[in-house]
């Protein structure tokens, strides 16, 4: 699923401006308007200077096809078909259609080529997305030859798709016994979406936009699919809406880099050539429309309790105005500018009057403008209300609009967002084709010009000439004409202790009915359609109709260098990258924290580093603070992070990291600020502070359920070594737990001040000094030669160290059992289910390996590669029905790690997931596979990189270039013998040891969880 969003659409486009000069009029004559080319038509042309691309706009003369190309410098091509797929109801037809699309086509007619090619190829992204009204199947990769597979895979995907009445099944929903293999085992509801959308469900921020959008837009119905309604869909729906949706008259294609035009068009003319064109183009009656808003309406919606949140402040809440249609690109930039000078930041007024008061503890998710089909909104949406203050949170919101109606907002503030702008053009992106192409797409199948889209410094132009004109009024008047005195409309969900339970009994009752209905000739069917889909998941098939490419032709055995200069002769430690950063410097700062930290403070550390940014100094408020970052930089940030040695994954090294961007003119700022906030932080702000902890805590439950699979890897590796544990303790659920915590004692300003202030000093006095840094900048020569004068001004004004570390030691049992004492979980060798109620749930499985340069380390790294697409994939969604599964082999850290996401069997996953390693052990490896295996790998090693982030791998984990080589030759290398050792010795083993793996499961508390054999935690508790 894709939400449109203009803030979203105008960051992508603020993107990766080229220093070199652009001859837009030599590009042009490429393209004069009125030619044709295989049977398509240049319509017209655009130069885009500031982003050094002209876009080119043409249609198919045959077939009406619309087609967008941006012709630019950039060897990362993007391809994508887009359809306008307005869904008839809340079954996810769409969405459903997308994944059966991919299980198939005339000219590859083997079950999921689209899955299949992810380890055929060198693409750096491939996927298909739906959103409210539309589907889009993108793609990017830096080989020409893999290019045209691709554009050949997706093109017959698309046009040409098998639309199987079995992929229906499967990835859609099905009647089917427990055990497809015993009839007599009960019947129930199964399907990959159908579990994907119980797991978005599941999501308590998602469930409220949702709902939300629902009630303003309820002619877009939800393209996902409502669970509830997915079961009321027919194959038959299926074929037909794909009949008369995916046609090229439908359809609109994008591509951009530096590949020939011409070689597109003349395969796409040569494949449109059995299509005509439609009579009926797109029109006004294809763009669904909002309710009518001509009076204020209120609607109150029942959602679930957040097990996190205090019993009285379980309300959700939201006012939205209708401010106009996306086609105005110009308005819908205003919009996007007021709602940040509202919302955005800590002197925004929305944020102290709602936020900062206590009224509520964070904006709703659907919080901002937003730009859907043919509607321009803005909400202010507020979470953690109790009932009470409703009404006092729609007074304040009203006073509020009145109030800026009348002051308006100071010209500093506009031009901090301005300048925002202006760097975000500068920050140099490896993926700004496909962002380019998530900004126009939402718009353009909706009539929104893209060439206006495009156009984005005229934009901005345009609102400075208008913003001056008005001479200080400009905000004003548009608050005047687009919001007072304009209807309302006013959203509310309500807490219901039983909303689980309903959602529960309301699948049990849908399937009872459709029980009901059948008798036993039924059922036989629906047994033998089980068997005949479980034949077709389980059965070897012919991929030789596939392309592939090649290890040994495509994937050089010398990979990129990225020379780092290394400064170590001054007081302190410099890593120097240079490189064309487009007038940017982007400056790091780490410092060590080996054995620094004592065990009773290492839970407050990234507590520690969201307050330095947010609580404001003692001669600086935070909103002072904040408006010198916005004016200034393109933004300061910190964390703290663990990481193993390169040459002993066991050992934890603790480090504390700042960050920093801005022109090189003004990156004095960074260092001036940066010094300002470490010397004179106040944590004795405690109402900043009481504001963080209560935000933070805030979505954690809808956290977890975005990035489930991750959280239950983190836990259950938390077991396996030091390092991993204190990666728990960080940034896993057990630092949202901890957060927790802390939030149910911040409203006693003693405990406040007694439990958590009184710990961030501590941390200040050992971290905040001018000992054990190490700086990387990355930026031109002269600008990165003229920053070692401020780093030694910087550390200059840093107080000496300290800190006695003499009694601490990271790898101590006694560390680590101090530690634990502050957190939960992290027992002995039993599995743990981190009970919380969502509808699915997300498993983990890991075991350790080996070091990154060690041979053993590649080959694990091959091994997991190769059960994620030979054998996960097939057990745990596609028989299975989880959304995803697979395993993930770190090379730093050494962590094998199985998971699975959005699973209605996480038992069953992991009972496979201990299977595979006989399954790696007896299976017949090939050379083909091992081939997969690699290219799989090599899609990230070799991947264009942002101009930030060259070099990192040297500064962050201390591997250098020949170490890198190394790594890669040893990749190259592995051998099927090789896949077999490593199989033997880590996984055949570690999972026969008990004490040698651990297993986590985070979701609801199912009857199979035996406590005698399981650890349950109750995350509410």
């Amino acid at each position: 699923m894709l939400r449109s969003n203009v803030g979203a659409a105008l960051r992508s486009l603020t993107r990766n401006a080229s220093t070199k000069a652009y001859n837009s009029s030599k590009v042009l004559r490429k393209y004069p308007i009125g030619q044709e080319i295989h049977g398509f038509e240049i319509k017209r042309t655009l130069a885009v200077p500031e982003f050094a691309f002209t876009a080119v706009n043409l249609e198919h003369k045959r077939s009406g096809l619309e087609y967008l190309h941006i012709d630019r410098n950039d060897k990362n091509n993007v391809f994508s078909i887009c359809f306008k797929t307005n869904p008839t109801d809340s079954t996810g037809l769409p969405h459903i259609l997308e994944h059966t699309t991919l299980c198939g086509s005339e000219k590859y007619p083997v079950r999921d080529p689209f899955f299949k090619m992810l380890n055929r190829s060198l693409s750096n992204f491939m996927n298909a997305m739906t959103g409210h009204d539309y589907t889009f199947y993108p793609f990017s990769t830096t080989n020409n030859k893999d290019f045209e597979n691709l554009r050949d895979i997706y093109f017959d995907a698309c046009f040409n798709p098998l639309l199987s009445s079995q992929d229906f099944h499967q990835e859609g929903w099905r009647l089917e016994n427990e055990d497809p293999n015993n009839k007599e085992t009960p019947i129930t509801f199964k399907g990959v979406v159908y579990n994907e959308m119980k797991g978005q469900f599941s999501n308590a921020s998602y469930l409220f936009y949702i709902n939300f959008l629902n009630k303003i837009y309820p002619s877009l119905h939800i393209s996902g699919g409502d669970p509830q309604a997915i079961t009321n869909l027919s194959y038959e729906d299926l074929v037909d809406f794909h009949a008369s949706r995916y046609h090229p008259s439908n359809a609109k294609i994008f591509s951009y880099g530096d590949l020939p035009l011409s070689e597109n068009l003349e395969f796409l003319n040569k494949n449109l050539g059995h299509f005509g064109k439609r009579a009926k183009k797109q029109s006004r009656s294809d763009i669904k429309e909002p309710i009518d808003l001509s009076k204020s309406q209120e609607v109150f919606v029942e959602g679930p309790v957040d097990p996190t949140l205090s019993e009285d402040k379980q309300y959700k809440a939201s006012m939205t105005w209708f401010v106009g249609k996306p086609e105005d690109v110009y308005e819908t930039f205003v919009l996007k500018l007021l709602s940040s000078l509202l919302l955005d930041g800590h002197a925004s007024p929305f944020f102290k009057k709602l936020i900062e008061s206590g009224i509520g503890n964070d904006y709703a998710v659907t919080s901002g403008a937003e730009s859907i089909t043919d509607l321009n909104s803005f909400t202010v949406g507020l979470q953690g209300l109790s009932k009470e203050d409703i009404p006092k949170f729609e007074k304040i919101v009203n006073e509020v609009m009145e109030e800026c109606a009348i002051t308006g907002f100071e010209d500093q503030k506009v031009e901090a967002m301005l300048k925002q702008i202006e760097l975000g053009k500068k920050d140099k992106k490896s993926d700004f084709g496909l962002n380019l192409l998530y900004s126009i797409v939402p718009g353009w199948v909706n009539r929104v010009d893209p060439f206006d889209s495009l156009a984005f410094d005229d934009v901005v132009n345009d609102f400075k000439i208008n913003y001056a004109a008005a001479k200080g009024q400009f905000f004003q008047n548009v608050i005047k004409e687009k919001f007072l005195g304009k209807p309302v409309f006013k959203f509310v969900m309500k807490p219901d202790a039983n909303y689980e339970k309903k959602v529960i009994d309301e699948e049990a009752t849908r399937l009872s009915k459709k029980l009901e209905t059948l008798n036993e000739e039924d059922k036989e069917v629906i047994y033998d359609r089980g068997l005949k889909l479980l034949e077709q998941q389980t059965k070897e098939e012919d991929l030789s109709c596939l392309p592939t490419l090649s290890v040994d032709k495509d994937i050089p055995r010398d990979g990129e260098v990225t020379p780092v200069d290394i400064a170590d002769n001054l007081n302190y430690k410099l890593l120097k990258r240079i490189t064309d950063t487009n007038g940017l410097l982007y400056f790091r700062a780490q410092k060590s924290l080996e054995n620094a930290v004592p065990s009773r403070l290492v839970p407050y550390l990234p507590l520690f580093c969201e307050a330095l940014m947010n609580v404001g100094t003692k001669n600086k408020t935070m909103d002072q603070l904040e408006d010198e970052i916005k004016l200034y930089t393109g933004g300061l940030s910190s964390s703290v992070y663990v990481k193993p040695s390169i040459t002993d994954n066991l050992k934890p090294k603790l480090f504390w990291e700042l960050r920093g961007v801005a022109l090189n003119s003004e990156v004095g700022r960074v260092y001036d600020l940066w010094t300002e906030i470490l010397n004179e932080v106040d944590f004795t702000n405690t109402e900043k502070l009481k504001t963080l902890i209560k935000s933070l805590n805030a979505n954690s439950v809808s956290d977890i359920a975005s990035s489930g699979h991750s959280y239950a890897r983190s836990f259950a590796s938390a077991g396996l070594s030091p390092v991993k544990e204190f990666g728990e303790y960080l940034s896993g659920v057990s630092q949202i737990k901890f957060i927790n915590k802390l939030n149910a004692i911040v409203d006693d300003e003693e405990k406040l001040r007694y439990e958590i202030v009184s710990k961030l000093e501590e941390i200040k006095e050992i971290l905040i000094n001018k000992d054990n840094f190490k700086f990387g900048l990355i930026g031109d020569s002269e600008t990165v030669e003229s920053n070692q004068s401020l780093i030694e001004k910087f550390l200059s004004d840093l107080p000496q160290s300290n800190v006695d570390k003499s009694t601490i030691d990271y790898e101590s049992p006694t560390y680590f059992n101090e530690l634990r004492s502050e957190f939960f979980g992290i027992t002995g060798a039993k599995p743990t289910l981190l009970s919380l109620p969502y509808q699915v749930s997300y498993a983990s499985l890991g075991l350790l390996g080996t070091t990154f340069l060690k041979e053993d380390s590649a080959s694990l790294q091959i091994l997991s590669q190769l059960l994620t697409f030979k054998y996960l994939h097939k057990e745990v969604r596609e028989k299975g029905g989880a959304y995803g599964g697979g395993v993930r082999y770190g090379g730093v850290d050494g962590l094998f790690g199985y998971y699975s996401y959005r699973d209605p069997n996480p038992l069953r996953s992991i009972e496979y997931f201990k299977k595979s390693a006989d399954f790696a052990l007896d299976n017949a490896w090939t050379a083909e596979n091992l081939n997969e295996a690699k290219l799989t790998i090599f899609q990230s090693i070799d991947a264009p990189m942002d101009a930030k982030s060259e070099g990192m791998m040297l500064f962050r984990d201390g591997i250098t270039d020949p170490m890198r080589q190394e790594r890669r030759e040893n990749l190259l290398d592995v051998n099927i013998e090789d896949i077999k050792n490593v199989t033997e010795k880590y996984l055949i083993n570690g999972i026969k040891d008990s004490k040698s793996h651990r297993v986590a499961v985070i979701g609801p508390r199912l009857e199979e969880y035996d406590e005698s054999k399981w650890e349950i935690i109750d995350f509410s508790s």
